[in-house]
């Protein structure tokens, strides 16, 4: 079955993901965060996540950005202290300032959901949103937020 999608690609999805310290965001205990659902095959044209609430870490919380099967695929851990609202969390060292995207968030082929771990410690509030641009590359390549 072959999801369609309005107007030409690339298509757009965004998920804002707030972390509270529970199961799947940002508990230690259940460290996987489902950002974006995957059906088939996809091209990720760009990826830009963003961080809209300073995040909070008690015991030096880590964040990774990857997919299901290769959970640092897009990026390795991320101290959480150090994403503060308005930062781009394009690197491990997030910055305000422009930067040019690294290779790692576009161009990227991918069939597995879109994940951030949690490593270290629990994280306990904060707020991050992703926006991400792609392709459909299989009849059923398709994006949708989780």
């Amino acid at each position: 079955m072959k999801i369609e999608n309005p107007g030409p690609p690339p298509y757009y999805a965004t998920k804002t993901v707030t972390l509270t310290g529970a199961d799947n965001l940002g508990e230690l205990d259940a460290p996987t965060i489902s950002v974006f659902t995957v059906t088939g095959e996809v091209l990720i044209e760009r990826m830009v996540p963003t961080c809209i609430v300073d995040l909070v870490s008690a015991g030096g919380g880590t964040l990774i950005q990857g997919i299901t099967g290769s959970t640092s695929l897009f990026l390795g851990a991320t101290t959480a202290t150090a994403l503060d609202a308005g930062e781009l969390w394009i690197t491990t060292t997030p910055t305000v300032a422009g930067l040019a995207l690294p290779a790692a968030f576009k161009d990227i082929v991918i069939t597995a959901d879109i994940i951030w771990t949690v490593a270290t410690a629990d994280i306990t509030a904060g707020e991050v949103r992703c926006d991400l641009w792609w392709r459909p590359l299989s009849p059923d390549g398709n994006v949708t937020p989780a």
